[in-house]
């Protein structure tokens, strides 16, 4: 059973995951430009979560159907 913050949060993806998805792709790249490895990974790895989840929000179609598809998902696992 999934709690009700998780549909919460993909019911709102744009508001969250797009603002991610800028910002840690720019820090990735100020820390690419000073060559720190290790925090370029984890803002990159955040930028693909970001973009990930917003590009399964499009598809999905909006709001109510992207929740349905994750209810389903869940009942179907379970």
């Amino acid at each position: 059973m999934i709690p009700d913050e998780i549909y919460f949060l993909t019911r709102y993806i744009p508001f969250w995951a797009i603002p991610l998805f800028l910002i840690a792709g720019e820090f990735g790249y100020l820390f690419w430009m000073r060559k720190k490895k290790k925090l370029v990974a984890f803002c990159l790895t955040l930028s693909l979560i970001g973009l990930f989840c917003t590009v399964f929000y499009y598809i999905a179609g909006g709001p109510e159907k992207s929740v349905k598809i994750l209810m389903n998902l869940s009942w179907y696992l379970s």
